[in-house]
């Protein structure tokens, strides 16, 4: 999305694209730097690291139980996980693996024909002085079997409506066992299912008002969807997230001691109370918000944060930052850069639907230009849905070169041979509509256009110079698109609004949220196969995408171990292009003060763990 961007960002685009909630909006329409409203602003001082958030990038929800409405990348890394730990952290040196060492859960442990998984519990204490137990698992796999409509990483039949039948016994309250419908792929249950497993504070957060007992209302339907109710609707009011008894019980390293809603400034303190391997060394951690590139770049040179970025348009500045002792390291995150078609348009989501005219549209995206001449060499193509950085073994040869090299003769060949006349420069017609050999194809008429609208995220001057030579090259085919920008914000939210039940509203027809820090991240869901953005029906399937053979090839990843069911996955989707593939720029090109010490190797699953961090001079 988690929308990096997510999809981050998402955020609604999960984890990697960044669906963010309603303070974002507050702070770009205000409009400058939010340095300048953090409380006693002034350089980073021994003992206190500052940490830059991207333009329109930062924590807006606090709930571990995130919904589509507000699932971002950020407000997982740069929020939760710094408050509350997930049941298995993934990242080790650079890897986007499972990292025992910082988990909650021991190995999970396969029985009953590879059905049923059993996990240990390692002794974590609450805020509180309460242990973790197997009692706070059991209420979060309650509310989200109760709730899972609104959970932001909802698939039909996935987790946890493929768990059959759980056990968490009082006589062994560090131990639980999930049993599923089927004998899944063992690498995908513990990467993509028990990956997203939270564990969250029952004994504190099982009630359904602020002033009611709590209870054991999760263990029934009505209860558990009146507990989420109450738990969503406290953690839409920012201006509580300080002061709110719920926020306090932690067992993160770290808890929250301001948060300014209106600018999306946040300081966390170490929690002294974390029963964790890893204990913060740092006295505080700032998370200072930017709108523009500008104003984090001023910030940086003038030395005020620790941990920032440099812009892609400021990269002549490299040589000058490293005088002033910073250190720079592109930050390349575990997931891929798309953007959606809305195939579910009414007016042009017939013409998206045909392969020929995807294909058209691909052809004229020419990455390695893009790479080279917008963003100086810095990132890599996407070719398909599976990440090719960090490297492993599961890129398959077909996807590790170009199906679709640029060429304008090959894009014009294949709409003039399916019935359309091309216009270059003006916009090409369907001369010869119907569903035969070179016709234009089900659903679209004569005189239908190839006459697009694209709206994308504003804020990033490099994205914007990609934006405008993409649609350049469109245009040399005949192919019109209508840009527009708006804030991230909204580009996330009119693509993530348009979801059965309610598709009247589906009127976008291409939404593009960015390329630096709002790409689609694998996380929590670390084995890409998909299904959260593929499978016909999940909530991140933000274009409709309805293919039944791609179904089956997903379903064949959770099942099959090894590698052969995962490629033939990944060959289909690079060639069918269920979405339009972009150049991946690194999350950021990060610049890390000399004073600043513990941070590389950076995580490609976009933890940020300042509990490793400290600080000298």
């Amino acid at each position: 999305m988690i929308l990096e961007g997510v999809l981050t960002m998402k955020t609604h685009a999960r984890h990697g694209l960044l669906v963010l909630g309603a303070a974002a909006a507050l702070l770009v329409a205000a409009g400058g730097s939010a340095a300048a409203a953090r409380p006693n602003a002034a350089a980073a001082t021994h003992g206190v690291a500052t940490f830059a958030d991207s333009p329109g990038n930062y924590p807006t929800y606090i709930l571990p139980i995130m919904s589509a409405a507000h699932e971002s990348n950020v407000n997982l890394y740069d929020m939760d996980e710094l408050l509350w730990r997930p049941l298995y952290w993934f990242g080790s040196n650079g890897s986007y693996s499972v990292n025992y060492k910082l988990s909650m859960g021991r190995a999970p442990v396969f029985s009953n024909g590879g059905r049923t998984a059993t996990v240990t519990l390692n002794r974590y204490t609450w805020a509180d002085g309460r242990p973790v137990t197997n009692r706070d698992v059991q209420f979060w796999m309650d509310e989200i079997i109760r709730n899972e409509a609104d959970w932001f990483a909802f698939v039909p039949g996935g987790f946890p409506a493929d768990v059959v039948s759980m056990s968490f016994p009082s006589s062994k309250p560090y131990q639980f066992s999930l049993t599923f419908n089927k004998a899944y792929n063992h690498t995908w249950i513990l990467y993509n299912e028990l990956s997203q497993v939270w564990p969250i504070p029952q004994h504190a957060w099982d009630k359904t008002s602020a002033t009611g007992a709590i209870g054991n209302y999760d263990r029934t339907a009505a209860g558990a969807t009146a507990v989420y109710k109450f738990l969503d609707s406290e953690a839409t009011k920012l201006t509580t997230y300080t002061t709110n008894p719920l926020w306090k019980v932690t067992d993160g390293p770290w808890q929250l001691t301001s948060f300014i809603p209106a600018t999306g400034y946040a300081a966390f303190r170490p929690s002294p109370h974390y029963t964790g391997p890893v204990k913060p060394k740092i006295a505080k951690l700032e998370e200072l918000p930017y709108t523009n590139d500008q104003s984090e770049f001023d910030a940086l040179r003038s030395g005020s944060i620790d941990y920032g970025y440099l812009p892609v348009q400021d990269l002549a500045q490299k040589a000058y930052l490293s005088r002033q002792g910073y250190h720079f390291d592109a930050w390349t995150e575990w997931g891929f850069n798309w953007f959606p078609l809305n195939f579910a348009n009414p007016k042009v989501g017939m013409i998206f639907k045909q392969l020929y005219v995807r294909q058209a549209l691909q052809r004229l995206i020419d990455q390695p230009a893009l790479l080279k001449g917008i963003l100086h060499g810095l990132g890599h193509p996407t070719l398909g849905p599976v990440p090719t950085v960090p490297a492993t073994n599961l890129v398959s040869a077909n996807e590790d070169h170009n199906l679709y090299p640029y060429s304008v003769s090959a894009a014009t060949h294949l709409l003039s041979s399916h019935g359309w006349s091309i216009h270059p420069g003006g916009i090409d017609s369907c001369q010869r509509p119907g569903t035969g050999a070179g016709q234009c194809g089900a659903g679209i008429k004569r005189g239908a256009q190839l006459n697009f609208t694209m709206q994308y995220g504003e804020g990033i001057v490099s994205f914007s110079a990609m934006m405008a030579s993409i649609r350049s090259s469109w245009s040399r085919a005949g192919i019109n698109v209508t840009l527009t920008q708006a804030s991230v914000v909204d580009v996330l939210a009119k693509s993530s609004g348009c979801l059965p039940p309610n598709m009247s509203g589906c009127q976008w027809e291409m939404e593009n949220w960015g390329n630096e820090g709002y790409a689609w991240t694998y996380s929590p869901d670390f084995y890409p196969t998909g299904g959260e953005i593929f499978q016909t029906g999940a909530l991140s399937n933000f274009g409709h995408y309805d293919n039944p053979a791609n179904d089956a090839n997903i379903t064949a990843t959770h099942l099959q171990q090894g590698t052969a069911a995962f490629y033939r996955y990944e060959n289909n989707l690079a060639r069918q292009l269920p979405v339009l593939y972009q150049p991946f720029s690194p999350f950021q090109l990060s610049e890390i003060s000399g004073k600043l010490h513990g941070v590389a190797p950076q995580d490609p699953n976009l933890h940020i763990t300042p509990e490793n961090w400290t600080i000298s001079g």
